[in-house]
């Protein structure tokens, strides 16, 4: 998923796919810097059960 991409999941609260399962919605997009000029882009994902989350590269999740 693009960072674009990213962002419109997490506005519209679709559920999407990371790995082979499924969740909810994106939560949040957090942006990091890892110290040597590089920006970090992960998401938050919410679990169907909606007790937990998981924070995974952007670039890893599907659109469901």
């Amino acid at each position: 998923m693009t960072n674009e991409e990213a962002k419109q999941a997490l506005f519209e609260k679709f559920p999407v796919k990371y790995k082979g399962i499924e969740y909810s919605c994106v939560t949040a997009i957090i942006y990091r810097h890892d110290g040597k000029g590089k920006l970090i882009i992960s998401a938050e994902l919410l679990d169907k059960c909606k007790n937990s989350i998981v924070i995974v590269p952007t670039k890893d999740i599907e659109r469901r």
